[in-house]
């Protein structure tokens, strides 16, 4: 391997390991993919292996978090990409690649993981994500996959609509994959795209169709009370402006028409598109609900 250097012997990671990746940056709206992360990581788990954070990352971009106190400099907090393996009590034993989302090497990155994939007898990936979509906090996120087993997005979501955008790292190392010969799941939510900060919803929905597909017991009860917290300060600061809760309650009628329209085509296999003139703009809907949540904090 040429980056990704192994810290313990790969002989006993176990039966049919599956790849999962979960990266931060761009795909990780609401911080869902990499909260879900840290909550797998909560089952029993070990690290593995670490990519060398010199190779990866532009640290005048992503520089690392150093603590001041009272003048004495404290630990750097360096952005890192590790693998641990996660052995949960059922469910088939997961190769957990998270971390920061790199800036260089991403084939190279690829080919390192491709190798310890067929080191171990790994043929499955799983990818944990979110997107901004024009989805209202008041309904349930939107769960869309990306892969290349028809049957299987068909069973956990749907299709993700057709469309060329810039490529993340996890989205690249996913397509990688596929050439490769692994049957690929990307599993992506779509969340409100006015709301800043964590948004727990996001991260409930991953863990549970994570353990729908791969039989990973994941206790997702401390997730409800976050979820509704956040749906209550939501409403909040939605309430507090017509103008906002009028954006809102747009998005609920093209939601809930989105939700009809798919389910009188089901059978066709396609969704209907929103065009841009029906979305509201990010920018109108999140400024005041961030300095509404904002001066709640303060």
């Amino acid at each position: 391997m040429d980056l990704l250097r192994i810290e313990r012997s790969l002989d006993d990671i176990g039966t049919d390991p599956v790849l999962v990746v979960a990266l931060d940056g761009w795909t990780d709206a609401g911080e869902g993919g990499s909260v879900a992360a840290a909550a797998l990581l909560e089952l029993p788990s070990e690290r593995i292996g670490e990519f060398p954070s010199d190779q990866l990352y532009d640290y005048r971009d992503r520089r690392p978090q150093l603590a001041i106190d009272r003048g004495v400099l404290g630990r750097l907090d360096w952005p890192e990409l590790a693998v641990d393996l996660v052995s949960a009590p059922a469910g088939p034993p997961l190769l957990l690649v998270h971390g920061a989302e790199p800036d260089l090497a991403w084939r190279t990155c690829a080919s390192d993981l491709l190798e310890l994939a067929t080191a171990v007898g790994a043929d499955r990936y799983v990818g944990l994500g979110s997107v901004p979509g024009p989805i209202p906090h008041t309904r349930p996120v939107d769960l869309i996959c990306t892969g290349n087993d028809a049957e299987v997005i068909d069973r956990l979501g749907r299709a993700h609509e057709q469309v060329v955008v810039p490529a993340s790292c996890q989205v690249a190392w996913e397509a990688l994959f596929d050439a490769a010969g692994l049957t690929t799941l990307g599993l992506w939510v779509r969340i409100p795209h006015y709301v800043a900060g964590d948004y727990p919803e996001a991260t409930r929905a991953l863990l549970e169709r994570l353990s729908s597909h791969l039989g990973t017991p994941v206790d997702l009860d401390p997730f409800d009370a976050l979820v509704a917290e956040n749906r209550s300060k939501l409403d909040v600061a939605a309430s507090s402006s017509e103008e906002v809760s009028e954006h809102v309650k747009q998005l609920e009628r093209l939601y809930d028409a989105e939700q009809e329209a798919e389910q009188a085509v089901s059978g066709m296999g396609q969704g209907v598109a929103l065009s841009e003139a029906e979305v509201p703009s990010p920018d109108e809907l999140g400024a005041e609900i961030e300095r509404f949540l904002r001066g709640r904090a303060d």
